[in-house]
């Protein structure tokens, strides 16, 4: 019977540590890439779930089903090609209430923020959101709230 315990007790412990060891890689990937948490995008239809907002945005502005409407293309808009903290296009062009399909590309977490107009939303790395831009005709600058003292930025032109 000693053995059977010493045993359990060892098979404990090896994995306890390889849990600690996961547990720390995982924290030492992250952490350049600003928070782990994710806030959703100021739409419903985001891959991997909603609810809530990052920022305190939780709808505003840019809120809607994602869905699009009257059969508008969603616009693909990429966050971090090739590991550049860059957007992709840099310029983007739509229509009130198309939606934009906001993908990050990269290999770190990217926000897609257009300030003060309720649009914040957060993709880790691999994750791409959908968000209806209900904003009126003009122009917007974009950027990633984490990477824009690199440059990460662009414009989004909204016509009518």
């Amino acid at each position: 019977m000693g053995g059977t315990n010493a045993t359990k007790a060892l098979v404990v412990g090896w994995v306890v540590g390889l849990a600690l060891i996961g547990a720390a890689c995982a924290s030492k990937g992250s952490s350049a890439a600003g928070p782990t948490t994710r806030a959703p995008s100021t739409s419903p239809s985001a891959t991997g779930g909603g609810g809530g907002g990052y920022g305190g945005y939780g709808g505003g502005y840019g809120g809607g089903s994602g869905q699009g409407s009257g059969g508008t293309a969603a616009a693909t808009l990429k966050q971090g090609p090739n590991g550049q903290f860059v957007f992709s296009p840099a310029k983007l062009t739509v229509t009130k209430g198309q939606t934009v399909n906001v993908m990050d590309v990269g290999s770190v977490a990217h926000t897609f923020t257009i300030q003060g107009k309720g649009i914040d939303v957060v993709n880790q790395a691999g994750q791409s959101q959908k968000v209806k831009i209900n904003l009126a005709p003009g122009t917007y600058t974009f950027i990633c709230n984490f990477h824009v003292s690199l440059g990460m930025q662009g414009t989004l032109i909204v016509t009518g």
